[in-house]
This record gives C-alpha cells, structure tokens and sequence, in this order.
C-alpha cells in the first residue's frame, strides 16, 4: 500500500486520539486505497520524502502575513494561531515535492502554502477585499455567526477543461464547499489559476512545471463524497504508486 504524507497542525488531541481536524484527510487517503502518514511539523524534509510516495498539504490556520508582505492587521487576523514551525515546514516540503517530482495535492490553507512558498501572495480576507463584490459565503460560517450546514457544498467553482485538475476530477464544473476566509492574490512561480468561483476567487492551481501531479483546490475535497472529490484523492494514489514503482522503493 502506498504511503501518503500528511501535514497537519496538530496529529492528536489533548485525549491521545487522532485530531477530528485531520480524520477526515486520513478516511480520504484510505477509501482511495492509500495509507496515510500523519508527519510532524519538526521532521526533517529529506526523512520524510524517504518515506512517503505522495504529500497531501491540509488546511489550518493562516499562514502568517509576513511571509509574503500581507497585512497584518485585517479583518480576521489570527495572531495568536500563526505556526512559525508548520510554515518553515511546509514551505520546505512543498518545494522538495517540486523539485524532486512527488505527487503533491494542496488543500486549503495548503494551495495558499505552496503559493505563498513559490513567491505568491494571498487576500488576507476575502469579505473586506471584495466588499459589495463578496457575493458568495466562502467560509463555513456565514457572515451573521450563523453555521452552514456542516460542510454541504454551497457553490460551484469552474474549471479550465484543459487543466490537470479537470481531468482528476472528471469534471468541468463542480458544486464546492468553504471553510476560507482567504485566497490567492498574485499566483507564485510555476503555478496557474485553472478554476473560479463565479465571484472571481480562485479555487483551483495547476503546476507549469514538468510534474508527474502537482494540483492545488481551495475547498475541502476530504469532506465530499462524491465522484469528482474522490477522483482527486485516487489519482494521487496512483501519480504516488507509479512514483514509487518507478523507484524501486516500497513506499
């Protein structure tokens, strides 16, 4: 079975038990006939990419805006929640997967991780950016404090037909759910915006550069059990299988 690396801000809650945020990465990775591995935010890159044949990088809290020259002081900040470790991490493990050609999926905060470690730079908050433009609910809780239905698709997001994402999902035109406040601004080296929300926000990246999968979305696929979420998942197992077959390794 083919093992696919998780990042994660926490891997256990205050009991010992796996933490519900990642729980639902890991029942993803396993219906797509994966075994996950949950990795630490203080392994070490080169151990890490010895072990896995596939990284998927998760949501979680904002990335802090000085990483890219974002503002600090906004709508949402979330001083107390930035991860000094988890960034450094993720940005070096995003990097290493390019270079090095491991399939790489990015999720959340992780398509705004590896945009933001490829030089891009993120919205701090969709709702105060956008104002009479903010048009559709990007976050799981609506603007009056009231919750959404947990996790229930809420809006479609377009994609590019000719984009590797389409084609993982099977589909041109998908019904989406938001658990964001931010997005991607300017779009970092080697990476291309390939799918939209109707209000203009970017929810899907493609790779420019020659890998064998590299795709980012900024809804929650884990949380979906549908066709084209689960496709995401099953083409990342298996772009991980055909890496490691073609190494040699038992990953």
């Amino acid at each position: 079975m083919v093992r696919i690396g998780i990042t994660c801000s926490e891997r256990s809650d205050e009991n010992g038990a796996m933490h519900p945020d990642i729980v639902p990465y890991v029942e993803a990775v396993r219906r797509a006939g994966g075994e996950p591995v949950l990795l630490s935010n203080h392994a070490s890159v080169d151990e890490v990419l010895a072990s896995v044949a596939g990284v998927i990088l998760s949501g979680g809290a904002d990335i802090d805006p000085r990483r890219y020259g974002g503002r600090v002081e906004h709508a949402r900040a979330q001083h107390d929640r930035y991860s000094r470790d988890r960034d450094d991490f993720e940005f070096a493990l995003v990097r290493a997967t390019r270079e090095r050609g491991v399939p790489t999926l990015c999720i959340c905060r992780g398509i705004e991780a590896a945009n933001v470690a490829f030089g891009g730079t993120l919205i701090e908050d969709v709702r105060e950016e956008f104002a009479e433009r903010y048009t559709i609910h990007h976050r799981q809780t609506y603007e009056n404090g009231l919750d959404r239905a947990d996790y229930a698709p809420d809006h479609d997001v377009t994609l590019d037909p000719r984009s590797a994402v389409a084609r993982a999902c099977g589909a041109t035109r998908l019904r989406t759910n938001s658990m964001h406040h931010q997005a991607l601004r300017d779009i970092g080296d080697g990476l291309v915006a390939v799918g939209r929300t109707s209000d203009g926000v970017i929810e899907a990246i493609d790779a420019t550069f020659p890998h064998p999968f590299f795709l980012g979305v900024q809804w929650h696929p884990e949380e979906l059990d549908d066709e084209p979420n689960r496709r995401l998942f099953a083409e990342l197992v298996r772009a991980a299988s055909s890496a490691r077959d073609l190494t040699g390794r038992a990953l």
